[in-house]
């Protein structure tokens, strides 16, 4: 890995994670088939492209004088120019110190190849003009989510500079095959290439980033579409034949292929079977999924019911509200439950000022002032809302049932029997006409929802399951009778003693029995769900470096 000075936090603004160069080596092999052709890295940060795109052009018979105006080099750091300017090795190499979106493809002559690993920045860390990236992405017909990373515009721009029959080959966040906002630039892949690659790793191969990555290798730029996408699993980058890649079957894409194709042949066809099954329905058909209280600040804005007492605040300014995972004990969420969280010391009462007096607010004055001088007024979330201390309640408003965002071992679906709220770090479940929260809260814990839950999430840092609320509400749920709540106290008692087997051994039987499923069956969907969840976490532990 070429080595990076620049601090963590300023690499996370930067979104500067440098790639390994056994990886690099890989999509240098790839994309670069000519001496002739010429290179860009829209990012180029520690240069490793740059240096290997030279080596590559090299061993196909360029020789040192042909090299200028081949390889260019672009970023934003003004450090890593420098550092690119004074390398000895990339003499020849054109490097141009610029954010990337401030240049037209009328810049630059066009590209055989862009290769590179672009900015991994999430949106609310995006700097003013960087949001030109939404500008130019609307330019060529896709509206981004603002939920979007940088580095879906830098793909879709980074397609501008390319001459017809170019390739690419980034190395992505693995969001590229999960999240709801990589859908257009899949849509462009596909559409604007001849043929589209994407290679998943069950190792995690990138030393320093919390996320999965992902490879894309991208060839026939403006001789699309591709026929499909096609996906390939690998162990590690030493597994990769990339002599395979363009020989891969292609097919229609589906954003849980990848983790889909990593179970057996005989849990895929179940798994399919039950998904095109008219009495197994989305999560979406049932409940409606969104975030919880957004506050800026959790540490200041969430209180102790111990600390209200003593410095006499106003209770009526505060609503009871859950903020973790390890919260949710069982199946359910009960007053009992608060008080044991209030006893330990938890901080359980959120300050919620919305639709109370001047009077009321005035209560909490010396509070507040203690906010403004840990600097909260300038904090994002709290510097975007008038007054900044006022934190908006989810639109739903209480919520019927809780699920886990993060989860380690698999997601919790918990009624809300204690009437609380929670911040953005549970989910909010709210359930449509005819449904049961209750009933949910039994029902979602069989073999096919969890397993459904693993392929449809994503893996984050430490090997933690992370559900997005469109992604939980893509999870898969057998029809569930509303007189299954009658097993609401055996399955919240049998969760908080961690006991899953028995909690499945109880539920598979009422919602999956009824859809044709044999004990051959349910230990197949039990066993894949076992080792996907081992594969995730297995990717917790850090490569060699």
């Amino acid at each position: 890995m070429i080595g990076s000075n620049r601090p963590h936090d300023r690499k996370k603004q930067l979104g500067a994670f440098y790639t390994p160069r056994p990886i690099a080596a890989k999509l240098a092999e790839w994309c670069i088939r000519s001496p002739r052709d010429r290179v860009m890295d829209p990012s180029f940060g520690g240069f490793v492209f740059l240096e290997l795109a030279r080596q590559r052009l090299e061993a196909l018979g360029a020789a040192q004088s042909e090299l200028s105006g081949l390889i260019y080099g672009i970023d934003s750091d003004p450090a890593a120019v420098l550092l690119a300017r004074a390398t000895p090795s990339l003499k020849e190499t054109t490097i141009i110190g610029s954010d990337f979106f401030s240049l037209d493809p009328m810049d630059l002559p066009k590209f055989s190849v862009n290769i590179g690993n672009p900015p991994y920045v999430r949106y609310q860390n995006w700097d003013a003009d960087e949001s030109a990236a939404h500008a130019i992405a609307a330019g060529m017909g896709f509206k981004l989510s603002r939920l979007a990373s940088l580095w879906a515009p830098f793909i879709l721009h980074g397609c501008r500079f390319l001459e017809i029959g170019a390739r690419l080959g980034q190395v992505l966040p693995a969001e590229l095959l999960h999240a709801q906002y990589a859908r257009p630039v899949i849509e462009y892949l596909v559409t604007s290439f001849q043929s589209v690659t994407v290679v998943v790793f069950e190792d995690r191969i990138f030393p320093g980033a919390l996320e999965e990555v992902v490879l894309l290798f991208a060839d026939g730029y403006g001789e699309g579409p591709a026929s499909g996408i096609g996906l390939i699993n690998c162990r590690d980058i030493d597994g990769l034949d990339i002599c395979a890649i363009d020989g891969i079957g292609r097919g229609q894409f589906s954003s849980d292929m990848a983790l889909l194709r990593a179970i057996p042949d005989d849990c895929q066809r179940i798994f399919e079977r039950l998904a095109l099954d008219p009495r197994v329905k989305r999560l979406a058909d049932i409940a409606e999924v969104d975030i919880g209280a957004v506050t800026g600040a959790n540490s200041f804005f969430l209180r102790t019911r111990a600390e209200i007492r003593q410095r006499k605040l106003l209770p009526s300014l505060f609503r009871t509200t859950v903020s973790k995972a390890s919260d949710l004990a069982g199946a359910r969420l009960t007053d009992g439950d608060i008080h044991r969280l209030s006893a330990l010391g938890k901080r359980t009462e959120l300050l919620v000022t919305a639709s109370h007096s001047k009077d009321e607010i005035a209560t909490v004055a010396e509070l507040l002032d203690e906010g403004a001088k840990l600097g909260l007024p300038s904090r994002y979330k709290c510097r975007i809302r008038t007054p900044w201390w006022s934190v908006p309640l989810p639109r739903k408003g209480v919520p019927d049932a809780f699920l886990t965002y993060m989860s380690d071992a698999f997601p919790r679906m918990v009624c809300n029997d204690a009437k609380a709220l929670s911040t953005n770090t549970i989910h909010n479940v709210a359930m449509r006409d005819g449904h049961s929260a209750a009933a949910l809260a039994v029902g979602f814990y069989n073999s096919l929802t969890l397993l459904s839950a693993e392929i449809v999430g994503r893996s984050y840092g430490g090997g933690i399951l992370k559900l997005e609320p469109t992604e939980a509400e893509r999870m898969l749920i057998p029809s569930i009778d509303l007189g299954i709540q009658v097993h609401l106290a055996e399955i919240d008692s049998r969760l908080r003693v961690g006991d899953l087997d028995g909690v499945l051994n109880i539920v598979d039987p009422l919602v999956l029995g009824t859809l044709g499923l044999n004990e051959g069956d349910l230990s197949a969907l039990r066993a894949a769900r076992a080792s996907l969840r081992a594969r995730r976490r297995s990717r917790s532990k850090r490569p060699a470096e």
